[in-house]
């Protein structure tokens, strides 16, 4: 595929024909049991979407909806991911695509989300956010600048980051496009490929183990080579 992540994927995500499926999640609201959805654009900007893995040619997509707070979040991160990254992501296989849903539950998830976005301006978003799942608590101690310094980042630039509104109007928009589309629980994902142009993919809800998603995957990957 041509041209940078954002036109790339305003030309890919398409509505989605989503089928829920259950799992262990953090929750704000029930949902209806088949739902509509809108996938997520990439940030409007000329510069690649640091939250974005994966090659460009892949028909194949996750986009994950998650919380930092949310312990299933967390899990997934630290049981799932890795894997899923290695096997499928870092192979060239499958692109990932991470978006914010900081639920009102969680008090210390809309800051979180907006301290990962500013390390990813500095290149880091990825360890980041992964030394924040592997210590929640870090989250109520306001422990984000001292941890940007454990990655060796510029504080000020960080900080001045941290307060900047558009950062956090960001994070919102991406919570709202969830919202738009029936997300409720984190972790979510959408999961599908590129079907005569579009988007077509299912929501898998909860912090599934890996095999749930290596089955998806390689169907998926198995249709794509047809």
């Amino acid at each position: 595929m041509k041209g940078n992540v954002a036109s790339t994927l305003r030309a890919l995500l398409a509505p989605v024909l989503v089928v829920l499926a259950g799992g262990a999640g953090c929750a704000s609201a029930a949902r209806t049991a088949e739902t509509p959805v809108a996938a997520p654009a990439a940030a409007g900007s000329s510069k690649a979407d640091e939250r974005i893995l994966g090659s460009a040619a892949a028909q194949v997509m996750i986009i994950e909806f998650t919380d930092l707070q949310c312990p299933y979040c967390a899990r997934f991160a630290r049981d799932t991911w890795p894997l899923l990254r290695e096997r499928y992501v870092d192979a060239g296989k499958v692109r990932f695509a991470t978006r914010d849903l900081p639920l009102p539950m969680h008090e210390f998830a809309l800051p979180a989300a907006v301290a990962a976005r500013c390390a990813g301006q500095q290149g880091r978003f990825w360890e980041y956010r992964e030394a924040l799942f592997r210590d929640q608590s870090l989250l109520g101690q306001e422990r984000y600048a001292e941890l940007a310094g454990t990655f060796g980042l510029d504080t000020q630039r960080f900080e001045s980051c941290r307060a900047d509104p558009a950062v956090l109007q960001a994070v919102r928009a991406d919570a709202a496009l969830a919202a738009s589309s029936g997300i409720a629980s984190t972790p979510s994902f959408v999961i599908g490929r590129v079907v005569n142009g579009e988007f077509e993919g299912e929501l898998l809800s909860g912090a599934q183990p890996f095999e749930v998603f290596q089955q998806r995957l390689d169907s998926l990957l198995q249709q794509a080579q047809q």
